[in-house]
């Protein structure tokens, strides 16, 4: 079958479609070659390759192929990438989680600004990387302050270092201990297989939706 045309309905529907993340790299990856045709001199051109770059970007970042997104900005067109409000935010983003510098990552994808087009891949890549993150913090500590902890999940860590009932419910939620005594979290290892885009097992996706952008 014909590839369809490369446009922003064509996106869309790939973006909206895309039952896994491996899906939508993969149907995003056949778009690179038409790309490299299209001019960032034609301001609807370039609004396109802006929404084709950072939707392949995401991609990358759902899979966890950090590198790879890394070498895909170098590829896509620099006149471009210095110059696109959106791009710019995916080099922010990249920067942030390579450096893993976790609390910036949140920072980038909740408050600077998105195509409407791709707020629901940005939604989801910030659960996926609450879900990677809760999981690699699991097996790393054996106990760890609240605010430490809310800190990588991006929530809120003055409220948590206050011991909020509503922030270390969920964190409990998530089968983590809580000893009110030592002021202390006690993790316990979290091991799932690799999951579709928006969903996990054992009620993980779940919890971390709950979890959401707030401590409340």
């Amino acid at each position: 079958m014909d590839l369809p045309p490369l446009s922003q309905e064509q996106l869309s529907t790939v973006l909206a479609t895309a039952r896994s993340a491996s899906e939508l790299y993969e149907a995003l990856s056949q778009y690179e070659g038409p790309a490299c045709f299209l001019s960032t001199s034609n301001s609807e051109e370039a609004d396109l390759l802006s929404l084709f770059y950072s939707s392949f970007f995401f991609s990358h970042l759902l899979l966890d192929d950090i590198y790879e997104a890394r070498a895909m900005t170098k590829r896509m067109p620099q006149d471009l990438a210095q110059n696109d409000a959106t791009l710019q935010n995916c080099l922010r983003l990249l920067r942030a989680v390579w450096q893993r510098k976790y609390e910036h990552v949140y920072k980038v994808l909740r408050d600077l600004p998105w195509p409407e087009m791709l707020e629901p891949t940005v939604r989801k890549y910030e659960l996926h990387f609450q879900e990677k993150t809760l999981k690699e913090v699991s097996r790393a500590y054996e106990a760890i302050r609240p605010d430490a902890a809310a800190n990588y999940l991006g929530l809120d860590a003055t409220a948590a270092k206050q011991g909020d009932p509503a922030i270390i419910s969920k964190f409990t939620a998530c089968g983590w201990r809580w000893d009110e005594e030592t002021g202390l979290l006690y993790p316990q290892p979290i091991t799932t297989p690799r999951e579709k885009i928006g969903h996990s097992s054992n009620g993980l996706g779940e919890v971390m939706a709950l979890m959401g952008s707030h401590s409340g």
